[in-house]
């Protein structure tokens, strides 16, 4: 099989320079904020502890902490199925390599945020810094940035970047809008429902989206030279899928 044939069966979505543009300005959009939020004094503190009230009811608590608890998961891990699922069903290759990058940006990304930047910027939770503010469950660890709103825009910017392609490689349609739509929705809520339930501050939240942004940006660009330069092929795409999966066991068991 020749290059030509490998890399027309092997698409990314088209992401010229203004789409990138956009993205990072964006994204530095969102890091400014985070950097404002925090220094604004006392900003931080009353957006969390505005919810107090509400988290002590049963109706809020029960839905809240079930959704920022599982809800990453059960988003996650059917796109990981459909990824395996995708080297047997046809209908499925055309978005292999998309993807392969979001579960790329999500297996890279996790362990920079956490434990690296959560380490570096040694940022307390909420409860931790004020005693008067209660949440939903504790976790461990530092409090900027989020992981979960990371992870939540890591795992679904590429895919809405290509259901919203209209291109040679990825055509779009009214369906591939919608679901673009209700991946936003769910990455977007997601992400806030760190505020609601008290583990994380507004400023958590934009820098884990900001990182999120500017790390698929980057990947896509580097996916793309190797594709353009057959470092990734169909003779060598099981080796990188079986190196995705390693990374993915070692931050689900020995960095989350």
């Amino acid at each position: 099989m020749d290059l030509t044939t490998q890399t027309s069966e092997m698409k990314l979505f088209e992401f010229g320079s203004q789409k990138k543009l956009i993205l990072i300005l964006l994204a530095a959009i969102l890091l400014v904020s985070a950097l404002i939020t925090y220094f604004i004094p006392g900003f931080n503190y009353h957006l969390v502890a505005s919810f107090n009230a509400l988290r002590t009811n049963a109706s809020f608590a029960w839905f809240w902490y079930n959704f920022t608890s599982y809800m990453l998961y059960i988003v996650l891990f059917p796109i990981i199925v459909v990824y395996i699922m995708s080297f047997k069903v046809n209908k499925l290759k055309p978005y292999r390599l998309v993807l392969f990058l979001s579960i790329l940006v999500t297996g890279i990304g996790t362990p920079i945020v956490d434990p690296v930047m959560k380490d570096l910027f040694a940022i307390p939770r909420p409860w931790v810094a004020y005693s008067d503010i209660n949440s939903l469950y504790h976790v461990t660890g530092f409090s900027f940035p989020s992981g979960h709103s990371f992870e939540s825009f890591a795992v679904t910017l590429p895919l809405m970047i290509c259901f919203l392609s209209n291109d040679e490689n990825f055509r779009r349609n009214w369906k591939k809008v919608v679901l673009s739509s209700l991946l936003l929705i769910f990455a977007i809520t997601l992400s806030f429902s760190r505020v609601l339930v008290g583990v994380h501050y507004i400023s958590d939240v934009f820098a884990g989206i900001g990182f999120a942004i500017l790390l698929t940006v980057l990947l896509s660009i580097l996916l793309q030279w190797f594709l353009d330069t057959n470092r990734l092929n169909l003779q060598n795409e099981k080796w990188y899928a079986l190196l995705l999966i390693f990374i993915l066991v070692i931050n689900t068991f020995f960095i989350r």
